[in-house]
Parts: C-alpha cells; structure tokens; sequence
C-alpha cells in the first residue's frame, strides 16, 4: 500500500468573512495552521502550506508555496500542493480547519492501492463531496492543471469527474467523527468567535467546500 507521506494544508483564503487574517488565530500557542501541522506531523513526513503569504511562516520547517495559477481558488491551491509534493499521495486539509482525524485519515489512506486510486473524499448525504480532508494522488495535478485551463475551480467537481476517485459514504465518516467535526471550518467572525471561547474545542459550523 503506498503510503501519503506528504501533507498540503491550503492557507489562501481571503478571510473576508471572518474579518481578519485566519492564517494569524492563536491554538494551542501558536496560529491555527501551525496546530494543524502539528497534529498531522504525526503522519506526514512532509508538511507543505500553500499561502499568498509565505513570511507568515518564516522559520517554519514548512515547505511554503504560493499559488501556481493565481486566483484559482482551493482547487488551484491543491495543484500547486500536489506539483511539489515528493510522495505518491497528498492529505489536503484546509488552514481553518482545526480537528484533524488522525484515526479517520489513516484509514482512508488504507483504501489507497497503487494506480487504481486517484482521490479518496466523503461524501456529505447523497449529493454534497466534502473537498477537504481527502487524499489526492500526485499525477491528479496534469488533470487539474487542464481543468484549471478551462476556467474551472471546483473541487467537488473535479473528484465527480474523476473515474478511479473512492467517495466515503456519510455514514461510515460519522462512525470516526460522530459531529462531523473534523469538517468543520471556521469561516465567519462568530466561527471565530465560538472558537476562541470554546478553547479550541469543537463548537463551530461545518465545512461547505466548492
């Protein structure tokens, strides 16, 4: 079974609704991205961070990328990711996304099998593909370069498109993270808020990726 050493954690985000720079929220004393890579370090041999701000993560040990195709959304920020990763697969999480499954993603990463699967993602009800929190593979980054040349910027819709992608049904993500916890993203100022008051516990609203 190969195994994803790498992780790509997406920090491009405009954090308009949040009202100020997500990439700079104190967890765990340090910022919400660092803890992010802390916690997946434990996995990952390699932690990359896709962000149109690299100084934010001088000193690091990180490696830190911008954008390839600026103005792309998350799907360009996971080609950019996935261009220099130096694994077969890629974990992609985003930066404002702060409860990783470390059981759930190790076993995601036990349905990977070497050229029969491309992406591994849940599903959220019959219709709705959680982006994040998924495994890519390394050579999904020519197909998404090609869609990006065609305008397109949805991740959803890239894994639907996508023949060899695995989709985890609801019901068996639950079973590892019952309050869908580790989907949730903290997206407006009362995500934030709630976050900080929660001490970084889990009481803020779910992911709805693109």
């Amino acid at each position: 079974m190969p195994r994803a050493a790498t992780a790509v954690i997406l920090c491009g985000g405009e954090s308009s609704r949040a009202g100020f720079d997500k990439q700079l929220l104190p967890c765990e004393g340090t910022t919400l991205p660092r803890a992010i890579a802390r916690k997946l370090h434990c996995l990952f041999e390699e932690i990359i961070i896709v962000t149109n701000t690299p100084d934010v993560y001088a000193g690091s040990g990180f490696v830190v990328l911008q954008d390839i195709v600026r103005g792309a959304g998350p799907l360009g920020g996971i080609f950019t990711g996935l261009r220099s990763a130096s694994s077969q697969y890629a974990y992609v999480t985003a930066g404002d996304m702060p409860y990783p499954n470390i059981p759930f993603i190790e076993w995601m990463m036990g349905l990977l099998e070497p050229g029969c699967v491309a992406a591994v993602a849940a599903r959220d009800g019959v219709e709705h593909i959680e982006p994040f929190n998924s495994l890519f593979a390394a050579r999904c980054a020519p197909l998404m370069e090609a869609a990006l040349a065609r305008g397109e910027r949805s991740v959803s819709r890239f894994l639907r498109s996508c023949t060899q992608a695995v989709f985890v049904p609801e019901e068996t993500s639950r079973a590892f993270s019952p309050d869908w916890s580790m989907f949730a993203s903290i997206n407006t100022r009362a995500d934030v808020q709630r976050f900080l008051r929660s001490g970084g516990q889990p009481a803020i609203s779910r992911s709805r990726g693109t």
